[in-house]
């Protein structure tokens, strides 16, 4: 799985390059975030604009990463597709990870806290 990062005033943002959050690549996503928090980025603005469709394995590491940033840290997803945004409210997360329409909002509600 490959991604795009970069640094943006206090957080990171991913980008995964893939159009699929599912079961084939859900362990190494989880893998990749975990050591993206390890190396002590805290602040992750997760980028989602190329994912189509996400499955319970995509949305489960991404809970894990969330996990991982606690209790100091902060998860934040932005520019998800409407098929992904219908699976976090059908689940409630959204109400657990905020979700901005684009990077810069992420940015500004993340770094103004």
């Amino acid at each position: 799985m490959k991604f795009d990062e970069r640094q943006e005033l206090e957080a990171i943002v991913v980008k995964p390059l893939e159009n699929r959050l599912d079961s084939y690549v859900a362990d190494e996503f989880k893998v990749h975030m975990k050591n993206i928090v390890q190396e002590g980025h805290l602040q992750i603005v997760l980028d989602l604009s190329d994912i189509d469709f996400v499955d319970s394995s995509g949305l489960g590491a991404i809970i894990a990463t969330m996990i991982a940033l606690r209790p100091q840290g902060q998860l934040t997803i932005c520019n998800a597709k409407d098929s992904v945004v219908a699976l976090f409210r059908l689940t409630r997360m959204d109400r657990v990870i905020p979700m901005k329409s684009d990077v810069h909002e992420a940015l500004q509600t993340m770094c103004s806290k």
